[in-house]
């Protein structure tokens, strides 16, 4: 239990915020400088943590290499990612529809902002939902399968805020990627898509 001290702390610091979010009408506006004040004191800072943790973790760091086939590998998980939210988003248009707003950049200074506030978000969240923490429930003992599923739920959970649709989404989007990064053993593919994917939400 003592191994698991480290990830749960992480978690309740970096993650529970996103947990205690309500659910409802969902209206995200852009702002250049939330947006810029959130990748510096956030996602930037807690990203250079999750990798300090993982120095030493071996299998991390050669997942991290970068190949050309993480290219193919991005253009992959991002058709994944695009054809799972547009059979729920048809879905959820039928069953019971929940209204989501995403405010867009209107220049173009600001979209270069959204593109580095999603690769931010995009390589964080991959960084500690599919290589961090399977890696420590790993090391803990749990099976592999476990240990990526928890990590998948977990993720999933933090998009509560989205509503039911949007666990939904974020579940099944989770355990494509994970999938993915265990089986082609490509994290940027999967860290460019997931990134990707957050951006093309505002086109």
């Amino acid at each position: 239990m003592r191994s698991l001290l480290e990830p749960l702390v992480l978690f309740l610091v970096l993650f529970l915020p996103s947990l205690m979010t309500s659910t409802g009408e969902i209206i995200v506006s852009f702002s250049n400088g939330q947006r810029l004040f959130r990748l510096f004191t956030y996602n930037l800072p807690a990203l250079a943590l999750i990798w300090f943790l993982l120095r030493n973790e071996q299998t991390a760091r050669a997942l991290a290499r970068p190949s050309p086939r993480d290219l193919l590998i991005c253009g992959f998980s991002l058709a994944a990612l695009i054809v799972i939210a547009s059979l729920l988003s048809a879905l959820s248009s039928l069953l019971t529809p929940q209204s989501i707003t995403l405010e867009p950049p209107d220049h173009a200074v600001g979209w270069l902002v959204l593109c580095l506030s999603c690769l931010g978000t995009g390589y964080l969240e991959e960084s500690w939902f599919r290589l961090y923490l399977p890696l420590k429930l790993r090391n803990a003992g749990m099976v592999s399968g476990t240990a990526s599923a928890l990590s998948t739920l977990l993720f999933a959970l933090c998009h509560r805020y989205e509503g039911f649709w949007g666990v939904l989404n974020a579940a099944l989007a989770g355990a494509v990627l994970s999938f993915l990064l265990w089986k082609k053993r490509s994290f940027h593919g999967i860290a460019l898509a997931h990134a990707l994917y957050n951006t093309l939400g505002y086109l």
